[in-house]
């Protein structure tokens, strides 16, 4: 009636073929498997969850989601907006989350607005990383060695940019315009995530 199948014939006892073995998702904390983009899958196109996702394929559009994992071998090149970001893998793109986590093979290029920041050594960012708090951009003013405002002091570019002078010492106007690029950036970003939180 039940027969044994042996594992000389090249077939488990389930029917399937030896030496596979079947990758289970893990679970998140409500028991529900993430959805997955697996190695050999490119998308082109948001992808939108209110889960998590396990990107270890490539995608070509922004990620929205509860967690997002991209793996070791995965590229993104669009914004990632979640709860929880973990990277090991290369994101072209702005990272906005409440905790984001970057391995050592972690390849970021862009900006990563967060609550909590964890980067581990060997993690690769170009771009800048700001807490959800002072993501809009405010400007600085120089302080001196006592700590009190230098006198007379012009308010200066906001931490982080680099701005171009023209021959007489203004700013240029490409300049001016990445700025104001950037603050939008950051005000969008800010409230993408006061809407994630809510």
């Amino acid at each position: 009636m039940f027969s044994k199948v042996s594992k000389s014939e090249g077939k488990s006892a389930a029917g399937g073929v030896s030496g596979r073995s079947l990758s289970v998702p893990k679970l998140n904390s409500a028991g529900v498997a993430p959805s997955i983009v697996s190695a050999n899958l490119r998308v082109t196109g948001d992808l939108e969850s209110e889960g998590d996702i396990q990107i270890d394929g490539h995608v070509e559009g922004d990620v929205r989601s509860n967690s997002v994992t991209v793996g070791e071998h995965a590229v993104v090149s669009g914004a990632i907006l979640a709860q929880t970001v973990h990277v090991a893998g290369t994101v072209k793109g702005q990272i906005n989350g409440k905790t984001v986590e970057l391995t050592r093979t972690a390849k970021v290029t862009g900006d990563i607005v967060h609550e909590s920041l964890a980067i581990e050594a060997g993690a690769y960012i170009q771009g800048l990383c700001r807490h959800a708090d002072s993501a809009a951009a405010q400007p600085v003013r120089p302080v001196e060695s006592n700590g009190h405002d230098a006198a007379g002091a012009k308010d200066m570019p906001p931490a982080g940019l680099v701005t171009a002078l023209n021959a007489s010492g203004a700013p240029k106007e490409e300049d001016k315009a990445a700025k104001s690029a950037f603050a939008a950036s950051a005000a969008k970003g800010q409230e993408a995530i006061k809407k994630v939180f809510r």
